[in-house]
């Protein structure tokens, strides 16, 4: 299996993990670096600047020694929603139409400019008929399109992409009894993915991530966005601030911190209060934003359930030299994109679909698509979409989109 780059995107840069063996049982990492990226390339993990952003990406890989050009990466921003949805058994060749027929007015997002996925959970009966419960994941297509062609760009091809949240959980499937959540804190969202033995149950995106307490501090203190971005994680929750100034920038940290906890508190709670026979007993922390000392005894106190950060790196064999690389510093946040390089793909006629509407230009192409067998953790199958792009027109051939549950 050919390698991939497991690509992570942020307001200050861009981190790129190599990937050997990406989707088989034990994939290895061998390769690493990061880069800074001019103020404004990248907002909402959403690259708005293509030029500059272009320029990021080649560095990138120019810093790495990447030995392949495909990309993969995690998506979860302000722009997706997650449904829990009940939708009719979807078959046959008008899947994909039925699907957007049936959630419309379900999510708030012109359907013109969507992207659809669909992940049955159970099948039900609704007066006879058969139904399907289900997560429906739905992001803006032109933001999605934008990252895409960014990186197709830079003489990139998109492997594969996917919902944070679904990746996530699959490189964190957790034990196999008991309710698990993954609370993974992103610059400017908070994804919590709750799932029972290894399968998504539900999810819910915060639009509030550590960002939003950066921003805070960088303006309580009239600093910068990176000094008070190290400013954060240095002070973390430990308390002790003696100067004015301290104490001014910790309270502000403890005030936003605590809005951040209510809503992962709310979104638990809310699971909980339908699920009382089977309540969340363990939190997991991931992401960049989680990176501040005390968080999780915090957490665990505000929630009442044990909570710890997870190890990205648990299921790969990590290179003995990239120890050194200080990949370690950065493993929360390649979490989300490291989940989509785990478990096997498999293809769909959607590609042929979206080949022939794409008439040759860039886009993202992904829409509901049949169940698909799994093992019980959230599929070791995917379901892979295209992402078609110029790179891959000049190569006579599609670079797919890979989709398991969320994927796009």
């Amino acid at each position: 299996m050919a390698a991939v780059v497991a690509l992570d995107l942020s307001r200050g840069g861009l981190r790129g993990v190599q990937v050997e063996a990406p989707y088989t049982a034990r994939p290895k990492l061998t390769r690493f670096a990061a880069v800074e990226v001019p103020e404004g390339t990248i907002f909402d993990g959403e690259i708005i600047d293509q030029r500059r952003a272009t320029v990021a990406i080649k560095q990138l890989w120019k810093a790495g020694g990447f030995t392949t050009n495909k990309v993969v990466f995690g998506v979860s921003n302000r722009k997706v929603v997650v449904r829990e949805v009940t939708l009719p058994a979807f078959t046959g060749p008008r899947r994909k139409t039925s699907l957007r027929f049936a959630v419309e007015g379900q999510v708030p997002i012109d359907l013109d400019d969507a992207i659809l996925d669909f992940l049955p959970l159970r099948d039900v009966e609704d007066k006879g008929e058969p139904r399907q419960e289900g997560l429906l994941v739905a992001t803006v297509r032109s933001s999605l399109e934008s990252t895409v062609n960014a990186i197709e760009r830079s003489g990139k091809l998109v492997d594969a992409i996917d919902f944070a949240g679904f990746s996530l959980l699959r490189l964190l499937p957790g034990p196999l009894r008991g309710i698990q959540a993954i609370v993974n804190v992103g610059a400017s969202c908070t994804t919590v993915i709750i799932a029972a033995a290894a399968a998504p149950q539900f999810a819910r995106i915060v639009p509030s991530g550590g960002d939003d307490v950066t921003r805070s501090i960088e303006r309580a203190l009239g600093v910068s966005f990176a000094e008070a971005e190290l400013d954060k994680v240095a002070r973390g929750l430990q308390g002790g601030a003696t100067t004015t100034r301290d104490i001014e920038a910790e309270t502000v940290l403890r005030e936003n911190i605590a809005n951040l906890i209510d809503s992962i508190r709310n979104t638990l709670n809310f699971w909980d209060n339908a699920h009382p026979d089977h309540p969340v007993s363990s939190v997991v922390l991931t992401g960049g934003g989680s990176r501040l000392t005390g968080l999780a005894p915090v957490l665990t106190r505000a929630l009442g359930v044990p909570t710890s950060y997870g190890d990205p790196f648990a299921g790969f064999t990590v290179a003995p030299k990239l120890r050194e690389s200080g990949i370690e510093n950065w493993a929360l946040e390649l979490a989300a994109s490291l989940g989509v390089a785990v478990g096997a793909k498999t293809s769909t006629p959607v590609d042929a679909q979206a080949r022939a509407k794409a008439g040759g230009k860039p886009r993202v192409k992904a829409e509901g698509k049949p169940p698909t067998k799994t093992d019980g953790k959230n599929g070791k199958n995917r379901t892979k979409t295209a992402a078609e792009g110029k790179a891959q027109a000049r190569a006579g051939k599609a670079a797919k989109a890979g989709a398991k549950g969320g994927r796009k």
